[in-house]
């Protein structure tokens, strides 16, 4: 596949979930219109995306995936709003727009982040596309990657670490539990829909969901505001432990290159070299080139 029929097939996916989006709220109310607000921020939708592509190289229509790539982009903007409000990150930008909590307020940005986590549930349990025995799986799987040992301790663990000194090793785990346990779950539900897991769709995962967050952490210290759409330098400003500031940029970009190494290996083991799944995995490695 060319460059160019790549990003149109990476186009494509985008606007099928911005649509998706776009359909679910009537704005009757305030909650409905906070929630539409932070889903209509121009995000580039990474985690439904690998959703349908992973779909794709296990031949999984993709009508049978949509609520699930929908619930998982809900998921991640929920935890966004959340992450952004004052006594978490204290963000006032995100996405080049206003945070949820400066449009509206910090009580309407917590209850629209609670409104988005149950929403995501609630689509994939009424897809009609999909049997009951799917449905239970995968939202079993997506409660346990968000819930207290997954998504949720893994934020309250960036927040702890601010007053303590931690290891390289408790830097990867948070990051893999803040961050990378929602990609993972992106890249092995189609997996699991097509009962295909096995070690290399495991390091795969895995390993773009850590080093997803590395790369992002390098970002926040290197990027400008108007390139990323949000506040840089927060890490630093906030004693934030990230990777690039407890153990210095060469020894993180040796961490994301093992990472890469890693995920190629497997894709090659699968036989997807030539599958978009694997130029789209390259370009998430080589977002800060």
């Amino acid at each position: 596949m060319t460059i160019l029929n790549q990003k149109g097939f990476e186009a494509s996916l985008q606007d099928r979930v911005n649509n998706k989006l776009n359909s679910l709220l009537n704005n009757s109310n305030q909650i409905d219109e906070s929630i539409a607000y932070a889903l209509s921020n121009p995000g580039k939708r990474v985690r439904p995306i690998l959703i349908y592509l992973v779909g794709d190289a296990l031949k999984i229509p993709k009508n049978n995936l949509d609520s699930i790539a929908v619930a998982s982009e809900i998921i991640h903007t929920y935890s966004l709003v959340h992450d952004d409000l004052p006594c978490m990150d204290d963000d006032d930008l995100r996405r080049g727009k206003p945070t949820l909590h400066k449009q509206y307020s910090e009580s309407t940005a917590v209850l629209a982040g609670d409104a988005m986590q149950s929403l995501a549930i609630q689509i994939i349990l009424e897809d009609k596309n999909i049997s009951s025995e799917i449905k239970v799986m995968i939202t079993k799987f997506l409660t346990k990657t968000i819930g207290h040992k997954g998504m949720i301790l893994g934020q309250a663990l960036d927040i702890q670490f601010e007053e303590l000194e931690v290891s390289k090793d408790q830097i990867i785990q948070m990051n893999h539990l803040k961050t990378g346990l929602l990609i993972e779950f992106c890249i092995l539900a189609p997996v699991l829909i097509a009962n295909k897991r096995n070690e290399h769709w495991e390091n795969i995962a895995s390993s773009v969901g850590i080093a997803f967050q590395l790369i992002d952490d390098l970002l926040d210290l290197e990027e400008s505001v108007e390139n990323l759409g949000k506040a840089t330098n927060k890490d630093l400003s906030k004693n934030k432990k990230s990777a690039p500031l407890v153990f210095g940029i060469p020894d993180t970009l040796k961490e994301i290159n093992k990472y890469e190494v890693k995920t190629m290996e497997s894709v090659g083991n699968l036989g997807l070299n030539k599958h978009p799944l694997t130029n789209y995995l390259k370009s998430l490695f080589c977002r800060r080139k």
